[in-house]
C-alpha cells in the first residue's frame, strides 16, 4: 500500500532579514539575531488487513509543514551582515531538516518488505508521539530555542567561531542535498 495525501511543506525557505519581524529584546543579551522556525505533524491511520500483509492498524496522510515563526524573529539592524544571516539560516535549516526527517521515517514505516503494523490504535499514537518528540527534542538541542542555547551556537560561539561555523554550515548543506538523516550529518560535530 502506498501512502495518500502525504506531504512535506515549507523545508527549503531561504531567510532574509525582512523575515526578522520582532523588536529585539532590550537590554544586552550577547546575541544580534534570533532566527525561530518549528514543525508540525498531522497523521491520519487505518487498519490494513490486505492479503500477504502484516495485519494491523498503520499510519497514513503524513503532513509534516515547517514554518517560520518571522514574528519571533529579531536582529541588531547594525550588526546585520551576510555572517550572521547564514549563520541565522542554520538554525532554520536544522528545524527544517529535522522536520523532513520525521516525514521521511514515519512514511518509511510503509516501505519495505515488512511493514510497520500496530494492534491497536492507542499504540500507533503512543509510537507516532514517540518518535514526534524524539524530534522535537533535537530541534532544541541542536538549534535551540527563545530560552535554551542549542548545541549549534554552543559550538560556533553563536557564530562568531568561522571554522566551527563551515563545518556546520557544510553539515547541513551536505545533509539537504544529499537526503541524509541530519542527526547523522553532524553527529561527528558535537
Amino acid at each position: 500500500m502506498t501512502l495518500t495525501r502525504s506531504f512535506l511543506e515549507g523545508h527549503e525557505e531561504k531567510l532574509i532579514w525582512a523575515d526578522f519581524q520582532a523588536t529585539p529584546p532590550g537590554g544586552s543579551t550577547g546575541e544580534a539575531a534570533f532566527a525561530s522556525a518549528r514543525f508540525d505533524l498531522a497523521y491520519d491511520y487505518d487498519w490494513d488487513d490486505a492479503r500477504g500483509a502484516a495485519h494491523g492498524y498503520r499510519v497514513d496522510h503524513v503532513q509534516v509543514q515547517v514554518e517560520v515563526e518571522r514574528s519571533l524573529m529579531w536582529s541588531v539592524k547594525a550588526d546585520r551582515s551576510d555572517a550572521l544571516l547564514q549563520h541565522e539560516q542554520g538554525h532554520y535549516d536544522i528545524v527544517a531538516l529535522l522536520g523532513r526527517d520525521l516525514y521521511s521515517e514515519l512514511t518509511g514505516w510503509e516501505a519495505g518488505a515488512k511493514p510497520k503494523r500496530f494492534r491497536d490504535e492507542t499504540s500507533l499514537k503512543d509510537e507516532v508521539a514517540r518518535v514526534l518528540r524524539r524530534y522535537k527534542r533535537h530541534a532544541v538541542d541542536l538549534a535551540g530555542s527563545s530560552s535554551v542555547v542549542g548545541l549549534y551556537d554552543k559550538k560556533t560561539a553563536h557564530g562568531t567561531n568561522a571554522k566551527a561555523q563551515e563545518q556546520w554550515t557544510a553539515a547541513l548543506a551536505s545533509a539537504r542535498k544529499d537526503g541524509a538523516g541530519l542527526m547523522g550529518a553532524v553527529g561527528g560535530l558535537g
